[in-house]
């Protein structure tokens, strides 16, 4: 009987540690994002040549589109009286 005793005061012990370790790791906070895009990693498939092939597309329509904004921008000064 005296050694159940010490079993349940060990094991509630125990709990109580984890619990209180616990507690001291949820105000933890992540560490901020990178401020610097990087491209993912993508692996060498058929899917990640794909995905490759897609991104570059997008860098290119994302140039031209920034390149006919800039046009506008020119004529709509040039011709504003």
């Amino acid at each position: 009987m005296r050694r159940m005793k010490l079993l349940i005061s060990v094991l509630v012990f125990s709990l109580s540690v984890v619990w209180l370790m616990g507690l001291d790791g949820c105000d933890r906070q992540a560490p901020p994002p990178k401020a610097v895009k990087e491209l993912p990693q993508l692996p060498d498939t058929t899917v990640g040549g794909m995905a490759r092939s897609a991104i570059d597309k997008a860098k290119g329509v994302e140039t031209t589109l920034g390149k006919a904004g800039s046009r506008i921008a020119e004529t709509s000064k040039e011709e504003t009286p």
